[in-house]
């Protein structure tokens, strides 16, 4: 484990402890608290919808620039051809039960560098997630949620003209995980929003690899390669200026084991790529605006703040919430 995941991982149970005692003193429902309009923040995950039968629809449209990389020793290396890319995502939930949810997360993309560009669709994540306790209002107590999918291998990965035409991974990857919000009032009348959340992912088998791929083989290639366990935590916060308007703040970090790769190449040569592990941390500020607890827009930008054997990246973005 990296020292930001042990820093990341002491937050997540500090704040999960702490916040809710900073709100002990009160004891009855906060009006403030009880009124307040949220959307974000823009990457941490949301609690299972609150009522059977309600449906949400949050879209995405991402503009990501590939700044450089981190080498393995942490410094920024800047690029002189680097990837940009437009991505349309869309999160879609529908709640089986008051606290039983289905969540689909399909996305679009078109990616574009120096003499190349390409479109197509990326992996589709699918999960079930359930909330254990609902956000005590007096006491700012956090509702817990978990999470369990999958990812679907519906982008392209391998048989490439180009490796930016990759957009998936090609394996069917597990997901767990966990979120805690809690929302209290605090000096003069402004509710804060917190999440707490992370998520592990891991392949579920090795990923049968031909010709030019994601993984860094080209033309002619034969073999298979070993998708790395990853994870990520963060910490997601809302600072409402009044009942529609809202500051938003997430702090994250990614962390991947190596990839594996072995086969032969297109001249019957033995190929072995082992790869190294990959760590990031981003930042990604917003401001959002509510017209009502069902509908609300958040815009910010996310940017990788430091890492190792990573890419760095500049990614404004947008999105529209609304719940029917």
């Amino acid at each position: 484990m990296t020292a930001q995941m042990r820093l990341a991982a002491a937050a997540f149970a500090l704040a999960a402890a702490a916040c809710p005692a900073a709100a002990l003193a009160q004891t009855t429902v906060d009006p403030a608290v009880q009124s307040q309009w949220f959307t974000g923040s823009l990457e941490a995950p949301s609690p299972a919808l609150s009522k059977a039968g309600l449906f949400s629809v949050e879209p995405y449209v991402i503009y990501t620039q590939n700044t450089g990389a981190y080498d393995d020793s942490g410094r920024h290396i800047g690029g002189s051809d680097n990837l940009n890319q437009v991505q349309s995502e869309t999160s879609i939930k529908y709640a089986i039960t008051d606290r039983l949810t289905v969540q689909a997360l399909p996305s679009f993309a078109y990616s574009w560098a120096a003499h190349a560009s390409s479109t197509g669709i990326g992996d589709l994540p699918i999960e079930l997630e359930y909330r254990f306790n609902n956000e005590n209002d007096k006491t700012g107590w956090p509702s817990v949620t978990a999470s369990f999918g999958v990812r679907l291998p519906t982008g392209a990965y391998d048989h490439l003209s180009a490796p930016i035409d990759g957009l998936g991974a090609g394996a069917y990857t597990l997901k767990e995980g966990l979120l805690f919000q809690s929302l209290f009032d605090t000096w003069g009348g402004h509710p804060v929003r917190l999440r707490f959340y992370g998520a592990a992912f891991e392949a579920m088998g090795d990923v049968s690899v031909h010709d030019v791929s994601v993984y860094g083989t080209g033309a002619g290639f034969q073999g298979r390669a070993t998708p790395g366990f990853s994870g990520e935590f963060g910490i997601g916060a809302g600072y409402a200026l009044d009942q529609r308007w809202v500051l938003a703040l997430d702090v994250l970090d990614n962390y991947a084991d190596a990839t594996r790769v072995s086969g032969q190449d297109g001249g019957g040569l033995p190929v072995a790529i082992a790869g190294k592990y990959s760590t990031s941390w981003s930042l990604a500020p917003a401001v959002e605006y509510n017209w009502s607890n069902r509908i609300g827009i958040i815009a910010g930008v996310e940017f990788t703040a430091g890492g190792r054997n990573a890419a760095s990246s500049f990614a404004p973005q947008i999105a529209l919430s609304t719940s029917f």
